[in-house]
């Protein structure tokens, strides 16, 4: 009896043991294990359009202040046609429409609506720029110089704006009214010093304030309009002999101040990088148009030395040191054609060489640009000449050309392992080869006629072709087909050109060798 009532006792327990451990599942929370995160590819959402925006502060302000530009303007020819205002009351209410401008941009500013306040202020500049222009040229209100210095202090005013409210908008409107105004003063003999002063330091400025907040659309603006102003001085401007290095003054200036900003700054890197190769290769030209032979030798040598230096010390670093080499091998390009011509194939060679390992070294999509713009001309030039003797630079030339394509071709096939680069790369060596080799043959008939010349030529191409077969027990398995199209060539060289015009004996022999030839290379690659 004892022993039934304490099984029951322990039942009732663990019936009780049971309830309390459900009340706990279902009270207690869940400790999950923990899971492995996966990583999914999340699609970028696309922002939505902000229509309100785009159309009334981005399409509208800068579209009507140029509507509003061009409505004074006309405004003004209209008065001026009825003679209805006289010249001093149209140049007043120019200048009072151009600070007006001013004062609702500033004033729109301070109301969070930047835009349209920019807009405003960058329209001011060439109001004023063109009253000013009217006062001088129009109306004769003023002397050159008074309207020089108006105008100077209408672009320090766009500069001052520009970095005060962080406009690149103001910017651009300054530096392009800028550059022109030297060309918006009358002058019967234009003041050379001053102009080059002038137009460098309103060049550096803007450059600096667009690196200094990284405006890409300014810095490429101030670089391309300096450029067109100097190309738009020296054509309308008679600019003397003694005058020439102190006009080119602004373009070198420009070279420079890239090159130091490049240096030492870091914003825009890859920008300034293309823009200071760019300006290299405009330079260049200026150099050659502008000065003598001497002179343009000693200017590309001191670019070089400079480049060469740069990158000695930049040599590690992928963005500036392949932009040295481009820029120090154009000017080297343009040394060896002043004062080495002959040998300027083979700076060419030499440099698409060069371009090729910097390539190899910094994978910078440039220098295989120029890599294949160097060999490309290379090609022309080379098959553009005909070697006429033993000894002579045409000679030189193409066996350069061809050991360099051979050892190109080379260097392509380690670099990219694909079977389709050496075939190629071998099919285009073979067909050099011919065709120096015809040249060769003409040397070796010399005024013996051109029947011998066809029999040279033939046995030049059939030795070449077993050459190729040679090779191909050793070396790249392609040249057995290369050395057969080669017997297929001459073959049909012989059918097509040579059979009319050589003896029986001739033709008897070319045969014989080029069967012999075709058996034995049959005979060598025939597998059971």
């Amino acid at each position: 009896m004892e022993k039934g009532e304490l099984l029951e006792k322990r039942i009732e327990q663990l019936e009780e043991r049971v309830r309390f451990l459900e009340q706990q599942i279902h009270t207690k929370p869940n400790i999950s294990q923990p899971v492995r995160p996966i990583i999914q590819q999340q699609e970028e959402v696309k922002q939505p359009v902000e229509w309100d925006v785009l159309i009334f502060q981005k399409i509208l302000p800068p579209l009507f202040i140029i509507v509003f530009i061009m409505g004074i303007i006309w405004g003004f020819k209209a008065v001026s046609d009825y003679g209805f205002l006289q010249p001093t009351v149209k140049v007043i209410i120019g200048y009072v429409v151009g600070f007006v401008l001013i004062a609702l941009g500033i004033w729109q500013i301070k109301k969070s609506r930047k835009n349209l306040g920019h807009m405003l202020l960058g329209g001011s500049i060439p109001i004023l720029m063109l009253t000013t222009f009217a006062m001088h040229q129009l109306y004769n209100l003023s002397g050159p110089t008074v309207a020089f210095v108006l105008n100077l202090i209408w672009i320090t005013l766009g500069v001052f704006l520009t970095y005060k409210y962080h406009s690149q908008g103001i910017g651009i409107v300054a530096v392009v009214g800028g550059v022109f105004v030297p060309f918006l003063i009358k002058s019967t003999s234009p003041n050379i010093p001053l102009f080059s002063f002038y137009e460098t330091v309103l060049f550096t400025v803007f450059l600096w304030i667009a690196l200094k907040y990284s405006y890409k659309a300014l810095y490429y603006i101030s670089v391309v309009f300096l450029q067109v102003a100097i190309l738009v001085f020296f054509i309308f401007a008679n600019v003397p002999d003694e005058y020439k290095w102190i006009a080119m003054l602004p373009i070198f200036v420009q070279h420079c101040a890239l090159l130091v900003s490049l240096l030492k700054t870091k914003q825009l890197l890859k920008e300034q990088a293309y823009t200071l190769f760019s300006i290299m290769l405009l330079t260049a030209l200026w150099i050659r148009v502008i000065f003598t032979d001497n002179e343009a030798t000693v200017l590309m040598t001191i670019a070089t030395l400079i480049y060469g230096i740069c990158y000695y010390v930049y040599q590690k670093d992928s963005i500036r040191a392949p932009i040295f080499i481009a820029s120090g091998s154009v000017s080297l390009l343009n040394i060896m054609q002043l004062q080495i011509e002959n040998l300027l194939f083979e700076g060419i060679i030499g440099l698409s060489f060069i371009y090729f390992f910097v390539y190899k070294k910094f994978k910078h999509s440039l220098h295989l640009i120029l890599l294949s713009i160097s060999y490309f001309i290379a090609v022309y030039y080379v098959l553009s000449i005909a070697i006429t003797s033993w000894v002579s630079w045409e000679m030189l030339h193409w066996v350069v050309f061809i050991v360099g394509t051979v050892y190109g071709v080379y260097l392509l096939a380690s670099i990219f392992i694909e079977r389709t680069v050496l075939t190629i790369g071998v099919s285009f060596i073979a067909v050099l080869i011919l065709y120096f080799l015809h040249m060769i043959a003409v040397l070796f008939s010399g005024e013996t006629g051109s029947n011998m010349e066809r029999v040279i030529t033939s046995s030049l191409w059939i030795f070449v072709a077993i050459l190729f077969m040679i090779l191909s027990r050793f070396s790249f398995s392609q040249g057995k087909y290369v050395g057969v199209s080669i017997l297929f060539v001459t073959l049909a060289k012989i059918i097509l050109f040579d059979i009319s015009f050589v003896s029986v004996a001739v033709k008897a022999s070319l045969f014989i060798v080029l069967g012999v030839v075709g058996l034995l290379v049959s005979r060598a690659y025939y597998k059971k």
